[in-house]
């Protein structure tokens, strides 16, 4: 198991990347995205220097208000141009997944429909990520529609994409993160962890929600030994110390 952190994609990249290494993490889940790390403000070259300074491995992570379903074609088209560019810029740093995230349409749309919106998006952006090596990950987000059985048909609909679960979405409208595991294990590639109470996804500290971590964890070591970002929101980062802390406890006692 490793662990990650992400980038504030609204502060400077190479100040974000600097602490990520200096606080012992395995990983960078770099965010490029509005406003401060998009391809035209971001240095390839000293971004690389950092990650070899700090032995620091890097998981690829796309914005999650890109439209990919929305019922408007030329902004599924836009969202697949806009997902290409930087593709470009994930391949020069050698990243290997990449997530994409769940994008519903309004509910005037139906559910189906809006995993066939999904699903005609997902398999050209999966083709166009195999020209640069990349593997791309899909992360269902915080809708009711993110259910088993719509993930389900979305990855059986697409058969080269990977799964990404982040733990507290997994955790709203009475769903639990160890349904998706054992569904979805054969398909994971990577982990986001934060808690919440049930009803909103806050991305708060591991353990200052409901979530059930001793299931969570036992469950995901059964299928899983790979990267966990910890997707925890808080200005004060002592709290993505001390969650950084407790999932190395439990992983290694439970």
């Amino acid at each position: 198991m490793e662990i990650g952190f992400a980038n504030n994609p609204r502060k400077n990249i190479l100040d974000e990347i600097e602490w990520i290494g200096r606080n012992g993490f395995d990983f960078v889940d770099l965010f490029l995205e509005e406003d401060q790390a998009v391809p035209e403000k971001i240095d390839i070259r000293k971004i690389r220097e950092l990650l070899k300074t700090y032995g620091l491995g890097v998981v690829g992570h796309t914005a999650w208000y890109l439209p990919v379903g929305s019922p408007v074609p030329s902004l599924r088209d836009a969202a697949i141009s806009e997902m290409q560019r930087y593709f470009v810029y994930f391949s020069k740093l050698t990243v290997p997944y990449v997530t994409i995230h769940a994008n519903w349409p309004p509910r005037m749309f139906s559910t189906k429909e809006g995993i066939d919106f999904q699903v005609g998006t997902l398999r050209k952006l999966v083709e166009s990520a195999k020209k640069h090596d990349i593997s791309l990950m899909y992360e269902p987000v915080d809708t009711c529609h993110d259910s088993i059985e719509s993930v389900s048909e979305i990855l059986q609909s697409v058969p080269n994409l990977y799964l990404h679960l982040d733990i507290g979405h997994a955790h709203l409208f009475g769903r639990r993160p160890e349904q998706f595991i054992n569904k979805f294990h054969d398909r994971l590639k990577h982990i986001h962890a934060n808690d919440n109470d049930g009803n909103r996804d806050l991305h708060i500290p591991l353990g200052a929600g409901t979530i059930d971590w001793e299931n969570v964890i036992k469950c995901l070591k059964q299928y899983y030994d790979g990267t966990i970002t910890l997707e925890i929101f808080s200005r004060d980062r002592d709290y993505v110390l001390l969650c950084k802390e407790k999932l190395e406890k439990w992983w290694k006692s439970l």
